[in-house]
């Protein structure tokens, strides 16, 4: 596998802002900057695991990861809410995992 088409202080900002919310079990990232087919301006495709979030959780998460101070765009898919499974399919074949909360706690 190609290694992550990410810096390693964006990967950092990121991982900080999903320690900030103990409702986030996994994270994996997916698409282009996984593959290693990503351009100067591809987005972050991320899978965030957070079954047991709250609405108001979730709006705080994906708020946080607006503001990150990082130079990509992120397109965030709740895997456990998403009722396509060409899309889960593709996350599991590309997914790389950023984030754990057994690792991180």
């Amino acid at each position: 596998m190609k290694p992550l088409a990410l810096r390693e202080q964006d990967l950092a900002v990121l991982r900080r802002t999903f320690q900030r919310f103990p409702c986030v079990r996994e994270v994996r990232v997916f698409g282009s900057r996984a593959t290693g087919g990503a351009g100067r301006a591809s987005d972050i495709d991320l899978a965030i695991s957070a079954p047991d979030a709250t609405a108001h959780e979730w709006l705080e998460l994906t708020e946080a990861l607006e503001e990150a101070p990082i130079i990509y765009e992120v397109d965030v898919v709740r895997p456990e809410r998403t009722q396509n499974p060409r899309l889960l399919e593709k996350i599991a074949r590309e997914g790389v995992a950023i984030y754990s909360e057994t690792i991180a706690r």
